[in-house]
């Protein structure tokens, strides 16, 4: 049966916010030894994996709640014969682009998640055979 292991915010954190092992040892104080510990343990990465999803949920929530301003921006540049729209227009066109980007990839990774769930599950009950 797999242990349950404690894993500290701060640790998890570290480890979102860095990619080197000496940029997580520095940030957390712990040793190269613990910190490869924690990058290998499947359990930490599933919950590193959950964290990663919650942001890019949280941004994708963010972006698609500006979709609204960015439409009425377009509204407003359409009606206003005044205004060079290129600019503006460009960057609204970068915001939605980005928003349908980052649902996808959000969508993906819930998907995937979900695929694996099963899959490790049955490694787990499976790894003491």
């Amino acid at each position: 049966m797999a242990r349950k292991r404690a894993f500290t915010e701060n640790m998890i954190a570290a480890f979102l916010e860095h990619d080197k092992i000496s940029d997580i040892m520095r940030a957390t104080g712990l040793s190269q030894n613990t910190v490869t510990r924690y990058r290998d343990d499947p359990q930490f990465q599933d919950i590193l994996n959950q964290r990663r999803v919650q942001v890019i949920r949280r941004s994708v929530q963010k972006m698609q709640q500006s979709l609204t301003d960015c439409v009425n921006v377009l509204n407003r540049i359409i009606a206003d014969d005044s205004i060079s729209p290129q600019i503006r227009v460009n960057a609204i066109q970068i915001m939605m682009s980005q928003c349908r980007s980052w649902t996808e990839t959000a969508d993906l990774a819930e998907r995937v998640e979900a695929l694996e769930r099963p899959i490790l599950c049955w490694i787990v009950q499976n790894s003491g055979s």
